[in-house]
């Protein structure tokens, strides 16, 4: 368990492509002091904090003077499983890189640079009051806990048909971690339309056929698809700015909604701590 805050011990990049722009995109990342993530794109800071998201369609995309940085979710889930409280990421284009769909490309970037450690505290928000928001028959609500333990409900159209899954001891749930972002077959030329996903493929998503998974190679997991929406979900938590201890329980939840979670969350001082 994290105790102190930590930044990387050396700076690293990593590039790719972005999954809805298709362009060439390079992160770089730099050891930092002051507290929490940020992004700096054009020369422009961007924390990398819930009341910064401006926009939770297909991801979670964050905004500050004109300049933008969108889905940053999987990036983020990586900084907290590998236990980072302090970075700054510089980035050469609007998109984090999609990679493999997961955040394992991520988190192995940041394990190999290592982790370096300050004396101060402040990097857990215990929760202390419940609090829950909903849309439709999506909802997501966070109780008081000793660790964060999630657990996730999802339901799309067959072959995936209703998943459920818990995790209790979420800081080393690293399954979680490569289960790849996914889609369904007849929502592709939609998204396309739109002008989105213009970097998608079998590399780096799990397409959802009629019958079938499309991916040649299949899931890494049974469970891959509720899986990945749990890594989604951490990497939105880990926006609040803190490592959340608290019972998390979601049903078809997404990015606008766990972004709202939080919001309401600080919304009343009594209803967390830090230290």
């Amino acid at each position: 368990m994290i105790k102190r805050q930590t930044t990387i011990n050396r700076i690293f990049r990593i590039t790719g492509i972005g999954l809805h722009t298709g362009q060439p995109v390079t992160l770089e990342f730099i050891p930092r002091r002051e507290f929490g993530i940020a992004f700096v794109f054009k020369g422009i800071t961007i924390p990398a904090r819930y009341d910064m998201v401006a926009d939770t369609r297909l991801s979670t995309l964050i905004a500050r003077d004109g300049a933008s940085v969108s889905t940053i979710e999987h990036l983020m889930a990586a900084f907290y499983f590998s236990g980072i409280t302090n970075c700054l990421v510089y980035i050469d284009g609007p998109e984090v890189p999609i990679l493999d769909g997961s955040a394992w490309e991520f988190y192995q970037g940041m394990w190999k640079a290592g982790i370096y450690e300050f004396q101060e505290n402040g990097v857990y928000l215990k929760v202390q009051r419940a609090v829950e928001v909903m849309h439709n028959d999506a909802w997501v609500r966070i109780k008081p806990h000793n660790t964060l333990d999630i657990t996730m409900t999802i339901e799309f159209r067959q072959p995936v048909g209703k998943q459920k899954k818990r995790v209790t001891d979420v800081e080393n749930a690293f399954s979680i971690i490569n289960s790849r972002t996914f889609t369904l077959l007849e929502e592709i030329e939609a998204i396309k339309k739109a002008g989105l996903a213009k970097g998608g493929s079998l590399d780096n998503a799990v397409v959802i056929g009629m019958d079938d998974i499309v991916n040649p190679q299949g899931l890494r997991y049974r469970k891959e698809l509720v899986n990945h929406k749990i890594l989604d979900l951490i990497g939105d938590l880990y926006t609040s700015g803190f490592r959340i201890m608290g019972k998390v329980e979601a049903n078809k939840t997404g990015h606008y909604l766990n972004n709202l979670l939080l919001k309401e969350l600080f919304s009343d001082p009594a209803n967390y701590s830090i230290y």
